[in-house]
Order: structure tokens, then C-alpha cells, then sequence
């Protein structure tokens, strides 16, 4: 029997969000685990060492970290129906990665420092201290936080008129008649406005706001709650699969040395350390163990991840 698909999220996480749409899109039955939207995540850090962004895809005792390499697992172990639909799914696949370095990084982060600014007071002061240390910056008050609401507004307005631009005429999906993985970069940020605002936030066009229902139409498929203990238990009596092929490049550090992973944008981030089992110019595997989760490999996409060797202590 194949393993179960289990995702590690909390339910106003936009990254999440955009797995959830995955599965439903691939028409998925998985395991729901929620994790807390702060630190500290220790059913969630058992998992996957230093790494706390939210998701994180289980498969046994494989831990797949950071969305982009999460859809591209899914689309290779659930490749019906395509998250690269049409004749040319190599050039689809290189359109939405260019799309997803905008959308998931300077439209996320203005949608989310607008939103969260404009509600400050719906968050706890520790939800944004933590955010703060994550990005190792000082520990903000309320008012700074509301501050940020109007700056970014002002960077958060042409990229709404742009897709107004792509949508406003009544076009279907991001490349065409079909939907794919470029709807579902674009669409988190924006529900994430929703989902903070708790109604449809008037800046959103009406072209985009039908754009988003056919989005959000596709659902999250079948989603089944899972205790944090009993996914660190799979984890713990699952094999790992053979290791992924290696083809080192030029300087990278060779499989079975100790090394550090971690997120290259985030000041505050704590590695994820194991050692190499497989790395190539797409992705990188460590393997961990755990006095709770026991050996797990945990996989990082390379771009957006530094790694360098790690001390034996």
C-alpha cells in the first residue's frame, strides 16, 4: 500500500493554502496535521530539524519542505491531472517559476504586510514578535506594525492593476483555458487578504474576484485529521526509500559530509543539519535523526536554500 500523503499546516497559511489546492486539484484524499503559526513547533521541528516555515509534505519518513518542491513531488508521484497542462509542459513549467519568484515574494509580501498591518490588532503581539525574530529583526510594536500598512499599500496597488490587466477581460486561468500551477502562486497572496480581512477586500477587482472563484473552486480534496503524534510515529516506522541519484556540481559539498541547510531570505532561521544523501542543481536531501521521528530525509529545493558543511558537534 502506498504511504500516506500527509501536509503540516495551520489554516490561514497562504504557502499551505496553495498545497491544499494541489491536492484538490490532483483530487487527493490526505492527512491533515496542524501545526502552531508560531514558534516553538516542537511536534512539527521533530519533523524537519531547524526548518519552521509552514508546509511541510510527509511521505513516510520523507520530510519535503518549501511549496515549490512540494508541487513539483506531487506532480511526479501524481502526475493526472497536470499542474503543467497543455502541449508544452517544460516551457509551462519555466513560465510559473518565473511567476512564482514575483508572486510568492514581492506580491506576498505586500499583500501580507498591508493586511496584517491594516488588522494588526487581530494578531497577537506575539504572533508579530515572532515574525519579527524570524526575520531577524527587533521586536516590533502594534503601531510599527500598522505603519507598515500604508507603505506597503503604495507597492501593493500596480501589481492588483496588473492583474487586473491579465483577468479584467474575462480570461480563464493565468496561461490559457486550463488551469495551473501559475493560478495557484498568484492566488494565495490575495486569499490570504481575504482570509485576514474576513471579507472580500475592496481593492480586488471584479475581474479578478471571478478569476479567484474559479480558483477556488477546485477545492482542498479530501482532507483527514491527523494527530501530531501519530505522523512522527509513521515517520518513526517507515524505511527510507534508496537515496535520489547525485550529480554534484562545482563546489558542492559531496553526499555523506555534514551539512546545514537553510532558507537564504530569513535573517532568523535556525539550519536544518544531517548529513548529504543527494543533492543536483534542483534539490537537496539530508538525513536526520530523531529520538521522537527516528531517520527521516528531509528534501529542500537549491534555489532559495544556502548550504554549507556543518561541524560534527
Amino acid at each position: 500500500m502506498a504511504p500516506e500523503v500527509i501536509l503540516h499546516h495551520y489554516d490561514f497559511s497562504n504557502f499551505s493554502e496553495k498545497v491544499r489546492l494541489i491536492l484538490g486539484l490532483k483530487g487527493r484524499t490526505w492527512r491533515s496535521v496542524e501545526i502552531p503559526s508560531i514558534a516553538p513547533k516542537p511536534d512539527y521541528s521533530a519533523l524537519t530539524g531547524g526548518y519552521r516555515r509552514t508546509p511541510a509534505l510527509q511521505i513516510g519518513a520523507e520530510i519535503f519542505c518549501d511549496t515549490a518542491l512540494i508541487a513539483e513531488e506531487l506532480e511526479a508521484r501524481f502526475p493526472e491531472p497536470s499542474l503543467y497542462p497543455g502541449p508544452e509542459p517544460a516551457a509551462q513549467r519555466a513560465w510559473c517559476a518565473g511567476l512564482a519568484i514575483w508572486a510568492e515574494t514581492t506580491l506576498c509580501w505586500s499583500a501580507a504586510l498591508y493586511i496584517t498591518g491594516l488588522y494588526a490588532d487581530r494578531f497577537p503581539i506575539s504572533f508579530h514578535r515572532d515574525r519579527a525574530a524570524f526575520h531577524g529583526k527587533g521586536p516590533p510594536t502594534v503601531e510599527r506594525v500598522r505603519a507598515a500598512a500604508s507603505r506597503n499599500l503604495a507597492q501593493l496597488r500596480p501589481q492588483l492593476q496588473w492583474l487586473d490587466g491579465l483577468f479584467g477581460g474575462g480570461r480563464r486561468f493565468a496561461l490559457g483555458e486550463a488551469v495551473s500551477l501559475a493560478d495557484l502562486v498568484i492566488y494565495h497572496p490575495l486569499w490570504l487578504m481575504d482570509r485576514v480581512a474576513g471579507q472580500p477586500v475592496s481593492l480586488i477587482t471584479e475581474g479578478v474576484r471571478e478569476w479567484m472563484g474559479r480558483v477556488a473552486a477546485i477545492g482542498h480534496g479530501d482532507p483527514q485529521p491527523m494527530a501530531a503524534s501519530e505522523a512522527i510515529a509513521t515517520a518513526r516506522r517507515s524505511e527510507l526509500p534508496a537515496a535520489r541519484p547525485s550529480q554534484s556540481l562545482d563546489g558542492d559539498p559531496r553526499p555523506g559530509t555534514r551539512v546545514a541547510v537553510v532558507p537564504s531570505d530569513y535573517g532568523g532561521a535556525e539550519p536544518t543539519t544531517g548529513i548529504l544523501i543527494s543533492i543536483d542543481a534542483q534539490r537537496v536531501a539530508v538525513r536526520r535523526s530523531d529520538p521522537r521521528a527516528g531517520e527521516v530525509a528531509v528534501h529542500f529545493p537549491r534555489m532559495g536554500y544556502r548550504l554549507r558543511e556543518a561541524s560534527a558537534g
